[in-house]
């Protein structure tokens, strides 16, 4: 059975990674409001699947194409 470190030990080799996973991402920081965005199109993309039975196939087209143009803004 090996043997663990002693707690200053254990903190020691872990305190690096710890302190890693505390900064924030990249994706958590949402100053432009991106994160909003994607959720609002899934939303939107959701909406037009359940309507897609009573669009032309050209409108669900043109507003799936709507969609992606809002999240290349």
């Amino acid at each position: 059975m090996p043997q663990l470190p002693d707690f200053p030990e254990y903190v020691e080799q872990t305190e690096p990674t710890r302190q890693k996973l505390q900064k924030p991402l990249v994706f958590d920081i949402d100053d432009d409001n991106l994160e909003w965005t994607v959720r609002d199109v899934i939303e939107e993309l959701e909406y037009l699947v359940d309507l897609r039975a009573t669009m032309t196939p050209e409108d669900f087209h043109e507003e799936v194409r709507e969609q992606a143009k809002r999240l290349l803004r």
